[in-house]
């Protein structure tokens, strides 16, 4: 199923005839920064009346292979645009344009 997903996903970029993409907090939970609304977020704890997670400072966290996945994809032409609400700078870290 997983595989089936990915494909299909591949399928609709490639075939597009412009794609864009709208990231939020998700893509950099795995580079150590905190998201808000998961399981474990900022806002979820504090929801919760617990101190929220601790979050990597942003001067100390890289670019995450999906950030790095959507530069290629934008450098290869499948990805137009990419519209982020992260302010943790990976986007543009990652040598995103601007």
């Amino acid at each position: 199923l997983t595989a089936y997903k990915i494909l299909r996903l591949a399928d609709l970029v490639k075939n597009s005839r412009r794609c864009v993409i709208l990231t939020g907090a998700g893509i950099s939970t795995s580079a150590g920064v905190s998201d808000f609304r998961g399981p474990h977020g900022v806002w979820t704890a504090e929801n919760k009346g617990v101190a929220p997670p601790a979050s990597k400072s942003f001067d100390m966290v890289h670019p995450t292979l999906t950030h790095m996945a959507l530069v290629k994809l934008v450098e290869m032409g499948g990805v137009g645009l990419v519209v982020s609400q992260n302010v943790d700078g990976l986007h543009m870290r990652s040598g995103l344009p601007r």
